[in-house]
């Protein structure tokens, strides 16, 4: 591959990723024409992860934060004993580390669980771009505050939902981001996640989750494919 068409596919990704998550801020209101073009010139770094590789480390000083441009990551933070609690799910269009530009040392991972594609924004671009334009600065403040009440939706799921509950919930949490980001087809979609995953994400145990799951197909509330 010559070193042009190399450059030109990862303009191409940068800009998909920007553009999903313009798609996902202009869902809620339309951007001003200058604030539209500022977010996707902001310079970007394309980032390729296999299945199960940290993006982040708890721990890390970061100096940039990412756009998910293909794939699925999680946030999740690690215990003395090994155990491991799953605290977030994020998808193509989403920014996932933003509060990063704020708060340099992360208190969590950042994992993926495919094949994925990140696009890496500096700190220093996404401050300025969020001074410069209020509008984009606003939609960056919504962001935090969806993951806000997200993660209040999770506390109260592992807190005081049954096990049933919580899974069916975690599901259909899946189902809404999934379509919102053009993902669903014809009611289905991909779920590349583990039992394990699953059950990190629920604070159960991966027999716990894999039961349940039968009890979800054998009352017809989902249906999986292999």
């Amino acid at each position: 591959m010559s070193r042009s068409r190399l450059i030109g596919m990862r303009m191409s990704e940068a800009l998909s990723a920007l553009e999903k998550y313009l798609a996902k801020v202009e869902a809620r209101g339309p951007l001003p024409d200058g604030a539209r073009a500022a977010l996707l010139a902001l310079p970007t770094r394309i980032k390729r992860f296999g299945t199960y590789q940290d993006i982040v480390r708890e721990g890390d000083r970061t100096g940039e934060s990412c756009f998910v441009e293909s794939g699925l990551v999680s946030r999740y933070r690690t215990l003395r004993n090994g155990t491991r609690q799953i605290l977030s799910f994020h998808m193509p269009g989403d920014m996932v580390d933003l509060q990063s530009a704020l708060v340099v040392v992360a208190d969590h991972g950042i994992r993926t669980h495919m094949p994925t594609i990140v696009v890496a924004i500096p700190h220093d671009d996404i401050l300025r771009i969020a001074a410069a334009h209020p509008a984009i600065g606003r939609a960056f403040w919504f962001d935090t505050l969806v993951d806000a009440a997200i993660f209040r939706e999770w506390t109260v799921n592992v807190g005081r939902r049954n096990t049933r509950e919580r899974a069916a919930h975690l599901l259909l949490e899946f189902a809404v981001r999934f379509e919102a980001a053009g993902l669903v087809r014809d009611g289905e979609f991909e779920l590349p996640v583990s039992q394990n995953d699953l059950a990190d994400a629920l604070g159960i145990t991966a027999v716990h989750m894999n039961r349940t799951l039968q009890w979800l197909r054998g009352e017809r509330l989902i249906r999986t494919h292999m």
